[in-house]
């Protein structure tokens, strides 16, 4: 279930919307400072070209007449040229400046947005679709930053050209001025009265193309299983179904703004006939001269080319209010501004916080792996009746390998995921190292390795899936070793030496185009090799199920060869290993049985068969499959 905000109340909004963009705004404060010069430089002179033109053309008459020479008719045609290159110059200027700022900004609200579904509670993740939030995250923020760009470019283009051309017009002939504008206020009253459907029209536009994103997004994912099952068509025509509610809905919204947009120009235009009768008639008696009619007309022409843009902006503005209440959830707190590089609000490709790697080292708290404490931990699931686990208590020596194993269900995920802080118990204490993982800083989870049990890997190369880097980080070129070490351990090295490419072969979407058992060591090795430090902490969760016996008996030996007590003890980890598998087993330090949420067996494995419990029954029955098929073989 998606966690949307309360819907948007029509025509509200606004003054949140700019509270909220006020650091985004000063993020790009140096741009806009640019841009905004370029503005009055092209606003203060914007009325020029129109003058002068009147100018020239009364210049022309007199020539005509007789009462001007030529060298005047050139000079007067100099001036227009400069004073059209006096406004047009700045505009260039002014739009190149302010739309790199709205672009960067963009590019800002997006980062944080995507900052800030990463730092979710697993709980939230678990509820979250990802097709949602790839709406909200591209879509919603282009409908933002379209508002928000409105504003920046339109207060300049519109809002402050539109009031030039009105003063000046005022001042060239108040009444003729008056009854010109006269319309303007009812264009101004009709976008404000339309905001209320433009808001609750673009909402469910974007709500519509969130559920389509998302059925899309699941659907591609799943393309192979609805190919092979022959349920394409019927997806498809879900698809569809969807699809025709996105365009009913996107063509409501677009038909209500292109019917506006008409009606704003009708209105703002409509003075011209004023202009023209009563205009003429004092040209006629003489109290208006040809080239002062010619640039009253001209002045009042290019504000109406752009007036009608007012209450449109204000249109865009109340759809990108919607759009931010749907963002809001999302968002990360902007990166504080004291941490920005000098001269970074001036800089047109910053991305605020995103400060290159130089691969830290944090500090490790002494030799060998981390120390883990659990006490009296129980653990439900969100929307779960029963819970995961239930008094569960468990000591882990520094650089200790724990093998956990039990039936399906019975807690091995929920054990994992909390000893790295992905969900937060509902009772009980949990410690690494004295801390509280739930509280780590990026900092603290730095020296922690993971596999998770679905072995999720990335689209790229196999070095990038390894390390997380993208191409251009300089890890690799500090540490070489650290990516052989990593596919040596994850028992990769026959594998690749098949590869012409080597680390650099391309693995596809999900790992598409290797083996899973490739696909899940490879994973293993950015477990290993990932963090910024050698992990002092190693969680692998179902880390055997695409293996065979031979891979994983000579990889449960590489892994204790490399973090193992027997490694140096800046390398050395305390493994976690939950699996369904017992052959690596025997090599463990200790064994947690769990079943329905509880302990119910714990010791070595030498212990363990001995009591003859349940843990003996499994080890036992899974040799003599092993033997069966050995035999077959």
């Amino acid at each position: 279930m998606n966690e949307d905000p309360a819907p948007v109340r029509p025509g509200s909004g606004n003054p949140g919307l700019w509270r909220a963009m006020l650091p985004y705004g000063r993020q790009v404060a140096g741009l806009l400072v640019l841009g905004s010069v370029c503005g009055v430089l092209m606003n203060t002179a914007v009325v020029l070209p129109s003058l002068l033109l009147g100018q020239a053309v009364n210049t022309v008459v007199q020539f005509r007449d007789g009462q001007a020479d030529a060298a005047s008719v050139t000079a007067a045609l100099v001036l227009l040229v400069a004073g059209t290159l006096a406004t047009e110059l700045p505009r260039i200027g002014k739009r190149w400046w302010l739309g790199v700022s709205s672009t960067r900004l963009l590019a800002n609200v997006r980062s944080d947005a995507l900052r800030g579904v990463l730092a979710w509670p697993a709980d939230r993740l678990h509820r979250a679709s990802v097709g949602d939030l790839m709406a909200k995250i591209i879509g919603d923020v282009e409908v933002l930053g379209l508002g928000v760009k409105e504003v920046m470019i339109e207060t300049w283009d519109t809002l402050l050209f539109s009031l030039s051309f009105a003063v000046a017009m005022i001042l060239l002939d108040p009444g003729l001025a008056l009854l010109a504008l006269v319309p303007v206020p009812a264009a101004l009253a009709l976008g404000k009265a339309a905001g209320t459907w433009v808001s609750r029209r673009t909402l469910r536009a974007r709500e519509a193309n969130s559920l389509l994103t998302a059925f899309a997004q699941e659907g591609l994912t799943g393309l192979r299983v609805l190919r092979v099952s022959g349920r394409g068509g019927a997806y498809a025509n879900r698809l569809r179904a969807l699809a025709e509610h996105q365009a009913h809905a996107e063509i409501a919204a677009t038909r209500l703004q292109s019917a506006l947009a008409p009606a704003y120009t009708a209105l703002t235009s409509a003075g011209v006939v004023a202009v023209l009768w009563v205009g003429g008639q004092q040209v006629t008696a003489g109290t208006l001269t040809i080239g002062g009619l010619v640039a009253f007309l001209t002045m009042f022409t290019r504000f109406t080319g752009r007036a009608f843009r007012i209450p449109q902006m204000a249109n865009r503005v109340q759809a990108a209010a919607a759009a931010h209440t749907r963002l809001a959830p999302l968002l990360a707190p902007p990166p504080p501004q004291r941490n920005e590089p000098k001269h970074a609000a001036w800089n047109p490709a910053r991305i605020a916080g995103l400060t290159r790697q130089t691969n830290p080292r944090t500090s490790r708290r002494g030799p060998g792996g981390a120390a883990v404490s659990v006490r009296n931990l129980s653990f439900t699931y969100p929307g779960a009746t029963a819970p995961a686990l239930k008094n569960v208590d468990l000591d882990i020596a520094p650089g200790a390998l724990v093998a956990v194993t039990g039936p399906v269900g019975s807690g091995k995920t929920a054990l994992a995921g909390i000893l790295l802080g992905l969900h937060r118990p509902d009772h009980g204490r949990v410690r690494v190292d004295g801390a509280d993982p739930a509280t780590w800083s990026a900092d603290d989870r730095a020296g922690v390795g993971y596999l998770p049990q679905a072995h999720q890997v990335f689209s790229g190369s196999i070095e990038q899936n390894i390390l997380l880097t993208d191409g251009s980080d300089h890890a690799d070129r500090e540490e070489p070793s650290r990516l052989r070490q990593a596919l040596h351990t994850a028992q990769l090295d026959d594998d690749l030496a098949g590869m012409p490419e080597g680390t650099a072969t391309g693995i596809g979407e999900q790992g598409v185009r290797v083996s899973g058992g490739q696909r899940q060591r490879i994973a293993l090795a950015r477990a290993l090799a990932a963090p910024h430090t050698p992990p002092r902490l190693l969680v692998l969760d179902d880390p055997f199920s695409a293996l065979d016996l031979v891979t994983e008996a000579g990889l449960i030996t590489a892994l204790r060869a490399a973090v193992g007590p027997g490694a140096p003890a800046e390398r050395q980890a305390t493994v976690l290993l939950c699996s369904t598998r017992l052959a690596a087993f025997p090599e463990a330090d200790l064994i947690v049985v769990l079943d329905a949420g509880q302990v119910l067996e714990s010791g070595t494995h030498s212990r363990l068969l001995a009591a003859g419990g349940l843990y003996a029954r499994i080890f036992t029955a899974q040799q003599h499959v092993t033997a069966a098929r050995q035999e077959k073989t």
